[in-house]
């Protein structure tokens, strides 16, 4: 009897042991699954603070980008209307202001008459319009008669026609540009401007000047170069 009463106590120790063995297995395992769903839950939250940081990362370069197209485009606008200023400017479609020189050709006096044939016939302004091109002239005009590369400098009856435009003796030739380069040009013992008083019964004075107001050209036309009939 007491040999039974001791294996009864002797297998519910053991018994015991084991439910509390099996017990702590299962609290263990479920402390484990929570912690690790504790971390899974925090990765996610982790992850979907991510993905809004980077949402909004996305949402501000897009804005970046989309200022950069309109700066871009601002500044290809911006270029080309300053082309077209340039080729306006160029093609003397525009009123211009700045420093140059001045040449001023007439007879030597009055007993030589009209030199409209003279100027003409040698292409004295031709020649000096293309020497000031050469030598930095930009911008130039004859008796206030603007001059780009479609203009056409001929002989018109007795009197000199720029385009369709007339004009007259004396001829003021008036050049906007490289000022430095002008003013060598201008005064070269040897040149082109020199030539003329000692070929032709003609006075030819010149100057710097500052300031030189031009206005545009009133009839182009379309030829593509300075020509002489």
């Amino acid at each position: 009897m007491k040999k039974n009463y001791m294996f009864i106590i002797l297998a519910s120790t053991i018994l015991g042991i084991l439910v509390g063995t099996v017990l702590r297995d299962y609290n263990d395992r479920d402390i484990q699954h929570t912690y690790k769903d504790s971390l899974i839950k925090r990765e996610i939250r982790a992850s979907k603070k991510s993905i809004k940081n980077l949402l909004k990362e996305k949402e501000i370069l897009q804005e970046e980008s989309k200022d950069l197209k309109n700066n871009l485009k601002k500044v290809e606008i911006k270029e080309e209307y300053s082309k077209l200023e340039s080729l306006k400017e160029n093609l003397a479609y525009t009123d211009i202001r700045g420093d140059g020189v001045v040449v001023n050709i007439d007879a030597i006096d009055d007993s030589i008459g009209n030199i409209a044939d003279i100027i003409d016939n040698n292409k004295v302004l031709i020649n000096i319009v293309n020497d000031l091109r050469r030598n930095g002239g930009e911008h130039i005009s004859i008796n206030n008669e603007r001059i780009n590369q479609y203009s056409q400098i001929v002989l018109a009856g007795n009197h000199i026609n720029i385009g369709s435009v007339s004009i007259a003796p004396p001829y003021k030739i008036e050049c906007i540009g490289q000022t430095r380069q002008l003013s060598n040009y201008i005064k070269e013992e040897n040149g082109y401007l020199n030539g003329i008083k000692q070929n032709y019964p003609l006075n030819v004075t010149t100057k710097a000047q500052e300031n030189i107001d031009m206005g545009k050209v009133k009839m182009p036309n379309e030829l593509k170069y300075l020509e002489s009939e």
